[in-house]
């Protein structure tokens, strides 16, 4: 068996033609889930010789236009969380704010593998597809045992644990986060409280604009740093 060394690895292949490599695929798989997904009411219709209202396709399509902006959203704000390889998969499977990214996140962290970096993508992209295979079994066992599990699911005592059960995902998530540094986490949150009170604003503003705030912010801290240190050095 002939030995081949890491150098010789980053030399025949990159991480831009890694990269290259994910989205071709990458591509071409969210092509056919596409395709799969329009082809079940397709067949449906056949088989049942039906034709859809076009009409109220139309005016159904035009009520979603209000989540293009999301969507847009999500995906410049949470592809550099999931890698390549993990956008496409995750923006497939859907379930991304509740289950894909915290799966990611908390993967890369576990394994202390640096975000960027293909070793972050590579457990991104398992957490990711790990995430998935749990959900579509978890649904599954979902649908067999909704009609036994429906009274205790509603029942009083469980019924607010379900309402809280994103807030406290989420609130654990941050909380790790926010440790890191502190002194970036008052100014975006109080904003986005602030602006939300104030005028109702949805996730699909607020998150853009938290991530431009705290950019700025940290930009701005950071700069204050640096001219410090070159304020001591130069004593």
């Amino acid at each position: 068996m002939t030995n081949i060394t890491n150098d010789k690895i980053e030399n025949t292949f990159s991480y831009e033609e890694y990269n290259e490599l994910n989205h071709r695929f990458g591509r071409i798989f969210l092509s056919m889930a596409v395709c799969i997904m329009l082809l079940v009411p397709t067949v449906i219709c056949l088989a049942l010789k039906e034709t859809p209202d076009f009409i109220q396709v139309g005016q159904s399509m035009l009520a979603l236009i209000i989540f293009l902006a999301s969507g847009f959203v999500e995906v410049i704000t949470y592809a550099p969380l999931l890698g390549t390889r993990g956008t496409y998969l995750a923006f497939t499977t859907g379930n991304l704010v509740n289950l894909k990214v915290p799966c990611a996140v908390n993967a890369r962290d576990q394994i202390g593998v640096e975000h960027g970096s293909i070793e972050g993508e590579l457990v991104s992209s398992v957490a990711i597809a790990t995430s998935s295979i749990v959900t579509t079994l978890v649904l599954a066992a979902g649908v067999i045992l909704l009609t036994p599990l429906t009274p205790v699911l509603e029942s009083p005592v469980l019924s607010p644990a379900f309402e809280m059960a994103f807030t406290a995902l989420f609130g654990a998530l941050a909380y790790k986060y926010f440790m890191r540094d502190l002194k970036l986490v008052p100014l975006p949150l109080i904003l986005c409280i602030a602006l939300q009170v104030a005028t109702g604003l949805g996730k699909s503003a607020l998150i853009p604009l938290a991530a431009v705030v705290t950019v700025l912010f940290a930009w701005v801290l950071f700069k204050r740093s640096q001219a410090k240190h070159e304020s001591q050095g130069s004593i």
